[in-house]
């Protein structure tokens, strides 16, 4: 499987924020080309609603976990009704994920290395 170009560390600013967490097994039936297309696409339109701060998404193994990262529960809120997502939250569940779980987290505390 190809790196993605989001397969990095979100800048986010000091908390408190909200991440939210879609780990996934992933269907015989995954497409990774179109998924990777409409990904491009959903990151996109993330980036406009208001209160996004960033995303990270990694793929191993048949697996895959998406964290995205918000100012309130309201701009999560925002994203989850977006039409585009629902649309591929709709084509994810018939086509390429198996098992799948999304977690609301409020983000307290958080400390790293190498930023520039």
């Amino acid at each position: 499987m190809t790196i993605s170009p989001l397969a990095r560390v979100a800048r986010t600013p000091r908390p408190p924020y909200y991440a939210v967490t879609t780990t996934t097994e992933l269907a015989a039936g995954f497409d990774e080309r179109a998924y990777m297309a409409l990904a491009t696409r959903l990151y996109a339109d993330a980036r406009t609603i208001e209160g996004f701060l960033g995303l990270e998404a990694f793929f191993e193994n048949g697996a895959s976990i998406a964290v995205s990262y918000w100012t309130s529960l309201e701009a999560v809120e925002r994203w989850r009704n977006h039409p585009l997502h629902q649309t591929a939250k709709a084509r994810a569940k018939t086509e390429w994920f198996g098992p799948t779980i999304t977690r609301i987290a409020r983000v307290e505390m958080d400390y790293g290395f190498n930023f520039t």
